[in-house]
């Protein structure tokens, strides 16, 4: 995607903040992460590799394992060949990861590449991806807004069309009970119009959440309200926000200073885990007050 990581502005939104956060902790040393996950006991960071080159085939990408403090474990835990792995997802003793045209899928105790997907004919920008059952993922084609359905059982996938097309589709999460897909988008055009909203998969209808525009990335869901990242503009101001589902309110979070490319985050507990893209960096954001209830 050409102009993916070109200098976008966003102009002010009008957002009321939440309880008060603090930034924990800040673990330097990656190049660019893209997207962490958690299993209960580590942290698994895709860390795109030392040039910001999200498509290029170059062999310096690779998967980081950490305890939950976030010293690293293993520091190449996919045993396998990576260029750019963005997307990450884990289910029933699997790692799933999206890395440029195709899905890899590898052992989450040894790090063995079960098999991959390939996705060469239809895309080269897999992102996000998201784990409805144990057959079933939803993957995010960012560089032609396109949205696929990846049927384990017999690793093939097929596209959802939806009924209005997402700019830069990016994030997403399921929330099964009631066969919605959210999912938020980057925008197009250099321009900051990426929105925030879901899929109806009964009908693959979306409905967009808030007007409030912007470059939006990563998406997490905890107790009835909806966490994205807003990168805000290709340097470091990015923000988080938090979408209450019952009224559509939306909240900013408060933290202490900016983020550089806030990336596909994590809530563990009371602590936003979130990847700073562009400086290489992995923030834990905690929590004063009860604003992340008990998961």
């Amino acid at each position: 995607m050409k102009n993916l990581f070109k200098l976008l502005l966003l102009g002010s939104i009008a957002v009321s903040y939440t309880a008060q956060a603090q930034t924990a902790k800040i673990i330097k040393g990656f190049h660019h992460i893209e997207s962490v996950v958690a299993d209960g006991r580590y942290l698994y960071v895709a860390d795109i590799g030392k040039a910001l080159t999200p498509d290029a085939k170059d062999g310096d990408g690779k998967i980081v394992k950490l305890d939950q403090k976030g010293t690293v474990l293993d520091s190449t835990f996919v045993k396998e060949t990576l260029n750019a792995p963005k997307g990450l997802a884990i289910d029933k003793g699997v790692i799933f990861l999206n890395d440029i045209d195709r899905l890899v899928a590898a052992d989450l105790k040894t790090g063995a590449v079960l098999y991959q997907i390939d996705f060469s004919k239809d895309t080269h920008f897999l992102n996000d991806i998201a784990v409805w059952d144990s057959n079933t993922l939803y993957v995010s084609a960012t560089d032609n807004n396109k949205l696929f359905k990846v049927n384990l059982a017999n690793k093939s996938y097929s596209e959802i069309v939806i009924d209005k097309p997402i700019a830069g589709i990016n994030g997403l999460y399921c929330a099964k009970k009631a066969s919605l897909l959210y999912v938020n988008g980057l925008g197009s055009n250099n321009k900051a119009n990426g929105v925030v909203g879901y899929i109806n998969l009964k009908n693959n209808t979306f409905t967009q959440l808030t007007t409030v525009e912007g470059i939006y990335d990563g998406l997490f869901m905890a107790n009835d309200v909806l966490y994205t990242s807003n990168w805000v503009a290709y340097e470091k101001k990015g923000i988080l926000l938090s979408i209450q589902l019952s009224n559509h309110r939306i909240n900013r979070i408060p933290i202490t200073e900016p983020i550089a490319g806030p990336a596909d985050f994590v809530i563990d507990g009371n602590t936003i885990i979130v990847p700073a893209m562009l400086s290489g960096e992995l923030q834990f954001i905690s929590f004063e007050n009860s604003l992340i209830q008990k998961l």
